[in-house]
């Protein structure tokens, strides 16, 4: 009985830090592809002038076009770039089936609701983290880092706020399409289906595996202000598929994230609620501890039920 993921196995004629080195390229191909296909589909918004294009996406505040194109090119770059572009590394490089990268095709109701539940919950413990994490002195290491990382920190910030800023449901179903759907399947076949298998097959160490994909699941976000709270949610998500076996709870756990955000924005814009997910001060600390007695509670739960499933299986 497979109780736990297995780790990854490459192509025989390559090592496993070869495939990674070529998983690498891959995305890198994707998304320069998808970023191209995106500015051609935004074009027209803009009477097909390239630079009034370029000039909108530099100060999208200055066009009502903006925020089309920006979605466009986001779409495009992680279809591209973290959906097809790893599935076509793993079918004509790795000559593997598609299906095999998402194992179990059964899916129980009961664990995508605690899977979900997890998420929310450790949101509360995660907040403590963003605050601490949003203090931190980066100038320790280096000012003119510190000086780079604020200025980014501050432009995506202003990006993503713009992009999230909804005025109708519609917009909201499209913010969930581009900003909580491709995301979550793109970047969970990328850095969990098979970089944190990579990593697992090239340090024989699981914990390894989901520590090092987390690690650079953070990184790439640029946002060093936020490294560590999505540090931890790359590694909750890695043990989630670690347990499972089954790729489409953490794909599941991430659309959970970044949806429920979006949605609590909508509400939040709309005046529905008082609650602004944007805010960075932290939960009481005796409710951080709390979520956090509960995060773990259902961890253990999601994984008890998990191998009480696999046995009742096999029993059959």
């Amino acid at each position: 009985m497979k109780t736990e993921l297995e780790e990854y196995q490459p192509n025989k004629s390559r090592s496993i830090f070869a495939s990674l080195l070529l998983l690498a390229g891959f995305v890198m191909l994707g998304l320069i592809m998808g970023n191209l296909l995106g500015i051609l589909l935004a074009l027209p918004l803009f009477g097909a002038d390239y630079q009034a294009l370029l000039q909108a996406l530099s100060d999208p505040t200055l066009s009502p076009s903006s925020r089309p194109a920006l979605l466009i090119i986001q779409a495009c770059s992680s279809l591209f770039g973290f959906v097809l572009s790893p599935l076509l590394f793993y079918v004509l490089i790795e000559k593997g089936k598609p299906s095999r990268l998402f194992h179990d095709k059964h899916l129980d109701a009961q664990l995508l609701l605690l899977v979900g539940l997890v998420v929310v919950t450790f949101m509360a413990v995660n907040s403590v983290i963003i605050e601490w994490n949003m203090g931190l002195d980066l100038g320790a290491l280096s000012p003119a880092f510190e000086q780079w990382a604020s200025a980014k920190e501050e432009q995506l910030k202003e990006l993503t706020a713009y992009l999230t800023r909804f005025d109708s449901l519609g917009g909201l179903l499209v913010g969930m399409v581009v900003i909580a759907v491709l995301p979550a399947v793109g970047e969970e076949l990328v850095f969990r289906g098979l970089g944190q298998r990579m990593f697992h097959g090239l340090t024989n160490n699981k914990h390894a595996g989901i520590w090092i994909a987390a690690f650079l699941f953070s990184f790439i976000h640029l946002q060093f202000y936020g490294f560590f709270p999505r540090l931890l949610l790359g590694a909750l998500f890695g043990y989630i598929y670690v347990w499972s076996n089954n790729l489409w709870y953490p794909i599941f756990a991430h659309f959970v994230n970044n949806g429920f955000t979006l949605a609590m924005l909508y509400m939040y814009q709309q005046d529905v609620t008082e609650l602004n997910v944007e805010d960075t001060e932290s939960v009481p600390v005796y409710t951080a501890v709390l979520a956090l007695v509960v995060t773990v509670g259902i961890l253990y739960y999601f994984r008890t039920k998990i191998l009480e499933n696999r046995k009742q299986t096999d029993g059959q």
